[in-house]
């Protein structure tokens, strides 16, 4: 990458950055606490959203795709997210898409570079069979990172003091987690091999703390 390149991602994610922070504050008390509750508040969602850069510059990398757009997008991606609710929530990516517009036209992007780098961002939740390269990695990138260590966190965490209630909601993600692993619905093969690692880490996990679970009762002699 070269300097004005590097230059220009570093304003995007200046941008990302305070856009989330503003507009996370912007929610209500109630809905601020529910965030918090899971783990999932601005700084959460700023750190979620480096980390699927980084994981869009190795797929991009290893896919010959255009490193620059990817990273762009996987910044951009979330910049919504605390804009929508519980119920319009998969349009954050629509909406994320119209805010980047301007940003990444003031930034020098051509049109076709806006309007590929918006693709990606529109349909990363909501279109199964996204048409561009560059939408299939951010979407991969985006699940590899919703599937790694810190996901645990958040699936253990509200119901961290309710070991039964815990345990039990573990057994049926693991469930989940075995049939992603033998689906692997990620577009890429470089996506498929690092999601395959976030699934492999979840379920030794989960499977760990259920047969603990299991062993936390008195012996039989």
């Amino acid at each position: 990458m070269n300097t004005e390149l590097n230059s220009r991602l570093q304003k995007i994610s200046e941008f990302v950055q305070t856009y989330l922070l503003e507009s996370y504050k912007n929610r209500s008390d109630e809905d601020k606490a529910n965030l918090d509750r899971y783990l999932s508040n601005a700084e959460y969602r700023w750190k979620h959203t480096l980390r699927v850069a980084q994981f869009g510059k190795v797929i991009a990398e290893n896919e010959a795709a255009d490193v620059e757009l990817i990273v762009a997008a996987c910044l951009l991606h979330d910049v919504a997210w605390f804009d929508t609710n519980a119920e319009n929530c998969r349009e954050h990516g629509r909406i994320g898409a119209e805010k980047a517009r301007p940003v990444l036209k003031s930034l020098g992007y051509n049109q076709a570079q806006i309007k590929n780098i918006c693709y990606a961002i529109a349909t990363h939740v909501d279109e199964d069979n996204p048409h561009t390269l560059e939408a299939k990695i951010l979407s991969d990138a985006d699940n590899v990172d919703r599937f790694g260590p810190y996901r645990i966190l958040q699936w253990c965490f509200a119901d961290i003091e309710d070991y039964d209630k815990l345990a039990a909601k573990l057994s049926e993600r693991i469930h989940r987690l075995e049939h992603y692993r033998e689906e692997n619905p990620l577009f890429t093969p470089t996506g498929q091999q690092l999601f395959a690692e976030q699934l492999s880490l979840q379920i030794r996990f989960f499977s760990e703390f259920v047969g603990e679970k299991e062993l936390s009762v008195m012996p039989r002699i």
